[in-house]
């Protein structure tokens, strides 16, 4: 489920804040896809915890032993302290994710921590990119940063930080990426790895979540 456009860069930025915000393991990637971000939370180490994966599409390859399950049945109740789900909740028909988000109050100990990324449609990258716009894609269950908050605390999680990734995609208009100096901020932020862009200034929504007992 990861987007094709999700470079190195941005990968490591996330298991950046994985190791900043949400702590050890034992970790799921929900969403696996290719397996480079998982490859990269068990590269976290031993003492973290173990990296697990799912996803029916994944490339067990790429992260070689690292278990990955196809279906999320198989994955075992408050079997994780930490989950990671990049370009997931945004990518699938707006009616699985009140099944996903129960999954994760699942899997997910009470107290444990999730990384969530969306795409955000009422960001400065799609302001500024219009039609041409990455995520809007037919079947995509895109919402706003405010009805992810909403939804996200109304399913049992609690908004620990939010922000945005920045602008580090482009071209955003006639300025070749490397010269346009809106990329700036996100460069910055990636750079120092952490989560300091406010939501909306970006391409995605980034939450840190906890999993709320009650």
């Amino acid at each position: 489920m990861e987007a094709p456009s999700t470079d190195d860069r941005l990968l490591s930025w996330y298991v950046q804040l994985v190791r900043r915000h949400v702590g050890r393991g034992p970790y799921l990637d929900y969403g696996c896809g290719s397996g480079a971000l998982l490859r990269r939370l068990a590269g976290l180490g031993p003492a973290s915890g173990l990296a697990v994966g799912v996803d029916p599409d994944a490339v067990r390859a790429a992260a070689p032993g690292c278990p990955v399950h196809e279906s999320d049945d198989e994955l075992p109740t408050d079997g994780f302290r930490s989950l990671v789900a990049i370009d997931v909740l945004d990518t699938v028909p707006a009616d699985a994710v009140p099944r996903i988000l129960l999954t994760w109050r699942r899997v997910v100990a009470p107290g444990g921590r999730l990384l969530v990324a969306v795409a955000d449609p009422a960001g400065r990258g799609r302001a500024l990119t219009g039609s041409e716009w990455w995520a809007a894609r037919p079947g995509h269950s895109l919402r706003p940063h405010e009805d992810w908050s909403r939804l996200l605390t109304a399913s049992g999680f609690t908004v620990v930080r939010e922000g945005s990734d920045g602008l580090w995609r482009g071209p955003y208009g006639k300025v070749p990426a490397l010269l346009d100096t809106r990329r700036a901020p996100a460069l910055a932020q990636r750079g120092a790895g952490r989560l300091f862009l406010n939501p909306g200034e970006g391409e995605r929504s980034v939450f840190i979540l906890t999993h709320d007992p009650r």
